[in-house]
């Protein structure tokens, strides 16, 4: 699996140079721009092999004319996703008795306290 990392950024600017960063943004390599409020935000994408490229791409937009601010909101690199496989496959939180195919609905009685077994499910990972 290919090692890569991205980034949601919300740009703020002066709704008269909406259009003008929109297209300016969107000339810079790994760069996607997904939505513009005439307001002055933009959300744009940072697509990258690594973080630190992520945040040079993220300041040379901070630095285009017109740029108020440039926040990073979420920020998503691929080997999270593995890690977080091997976590739900470690905690096995699912009930016994909810991977019983042959169980009818009809025949599950419920007689415990939700909360308790969040917290227990919680506790596990």
């Amino acid at each position: 699996m290919e090692d890569f990392n991205v980034s949601s950024v919300v740009v703020m600017c002066q709704p008269e140079d909406i259009d003008r960063l929109w297209r300016e943004m969107g000339q810079i390599t790994n760069v996607e721009c997904h939505y513009k409020e005439q307001s002055g935000k933009i959300i744009i994408t940072i697509e990258s092999e690594n973080i630190d490229n992520e945040i040079k791409t993220l300041k040379r937009i901070e630095e285009i004319k017109g740029v108020m601010s440039a926040q990073m909101i979420y920020s998503y690199h691929s080997s999270e996703l593995a890690s977080m496989r091997d976590d739900i496959q470690k905690a096995n939180s699912i009930p016994q008795i909810l991977q019983d195919d042959t169980l009818q609905a009809q025949d599950i009685t419920y007689a415990g306290d939700v909360e308790s077994s969040l917290e227990a499910i919680l506790k596990r990972k």
